[in-house]
């Protein structure tokens, strides 16, 4: 026999097991996107520190009259 409310309690639990999916996909996607961010941050400190270097060489060079 079926208590009158199990449909509702059944109910009840699939709801609290798909937010808990949801949570831990978005969960998963934000620590994603950090890994993702950082990488992207630290490719573009690279760029500046290389431009920084050579960059400024180069356009040096080039107002020199250019290098061969």
């Amino acid at each position: 026999m079926r208590w009158p409310w199990s449909k509702a309690l059944d109910a009840a639990r699939n709801e609290v097991k798909e937010a808990a999916e949801l949570h831990a996909y978005s969960t998963q996607e934000r620590m994603n996107t950090e890994v993702v961010a950082a990488e992207a941050m630290a490719s573009a400190e690279r760029q500046k520190e290389e431009f920084e270097t050579n960059g400024w060489t180069r356009l040096l060079q080039e107002s020199m009259g250019g290098s061969q």
